[in-house]
């Protein structure tokens, strides 16, 4: 698969999720949004860009941090998620929020143009990751910041969850093998960023609990996000089967007061540039 193709599988994933995406009752997306403004120190009047903004986790408390004497761009490649956000904040009355279609690999703006750029649960789905770093830093004023989250541990319980439902994919569909990755930890963390012409001031770790009600309630928040990539190429003869699977999993996590409870760690980690930045894009 090159580097398009996968861009254009993950778009497509989000774009059919879009109605969906963080509208399941679920507490995910929507703290872990709300950790990383608060890390970001967002002032009033700053000019802010949310990369990847899906439904608004990040968008809006940003929005509220910056206040009606800034502005707030978020950018997403999938139309409908836009669209949807869009009409959100025009319900708020945010005169600050403008959301656009654009590409989190390769963000089209100028040089400089923002204060902080914020990367919610995005940066380590891209096809070059590094990439799309050093186009973030060229983003940032001298005094800028970039503030991204990237996943740290996934409860036991739901990488389990995910692996009995991956045991029903056909054979030509085989889960993707795990490889190492450029935000495994802080080290790794920081020597990318140091790549990407970029200081780490600091990496926190958050907590998020989430609760289903069943594992019923849970495949709706699967399909509600990317976890919808797994589950379009279970064969629907095999969908009741791996979801039982599932289930019997999840048990396992079953709160005394009867709902399923998964706890995710995420990291937050926060980045300036470095003296001179990074090299323009035309001189690597």
């Amino acid at each position: 698969m090159t580097s398009s193709t996968r861009s254009n599988s993950i778009v497509e994933v989000f774009e059919q999720a879009a109605s969906s995406y963080d509208r399941t009752g679920v507490s995910y997306f929507e703290p872990f949004g709300t950790a990383l403004v608060g890390c970001a120190g967002i002032r009033p009047g700053e000019r802010v860009l949310d990369i990847g903004c899906g439904r608004g986790a990040v968008l809006f408390p940003a929005a509220a941090a910056t206040g009606p004497t800034g502005h707030v761009t978020g950018i997403d490649l999938a139309p409908t998620m836009v669209k949807l956000t869009a009409d959100d904040a025009a319900r708020a009355g945010l005169t600050q929020v403008e959301v656009r279609v654009g590409d989190a690999q390769q963000p089209s703006f100028p040089l400089h143009s923002f204060d902080v750029v914020l990367a919610g649960m995005v940066v380590f789905l891209l096809p070059e990751p590094e990439q799309a770093l050093r186009a973030y830093a060229r983003l940032l004023r001298p005094t800028g910041r970039l503030v991204m989250s990237t996943p740290g541990a996934y409860d036991p319980a739901f990488v389990a969850a995910m692996d009995a439902l991956a045991a029903h994919l056909p054979v030509e569909q085989p889960p993707p093998a795990p490889t190492a990755g450029p935000f495994d930890d802080e080290q790794t963390i920081t020597a990318t960023m140091a790549a990407a012409g970029l200081d780490v001031v600091a990496i926190s770790e958050h907590r998020v609990e989430s609760r289903f009600h069943d594992v019923n309630h849970w495949m709706r928040w699967m399909w509600s996000h990317g976890g919808r990539a797994l589950l379009q190429h279970l064969p629907a003869d095999r969908l009741d089967a791996a979801t039982d699977d599932a289930a019997q999993v999840l048990e396992s996590v079953r709160a005394p007061e009867g709902d399923l409870t998964l706890t995710t760690v995420g990291r937050v980690t926060v980045a300036v540039p470095q003296p001179g930045g990074p090299a323009p894009a035309a001189a690597r």
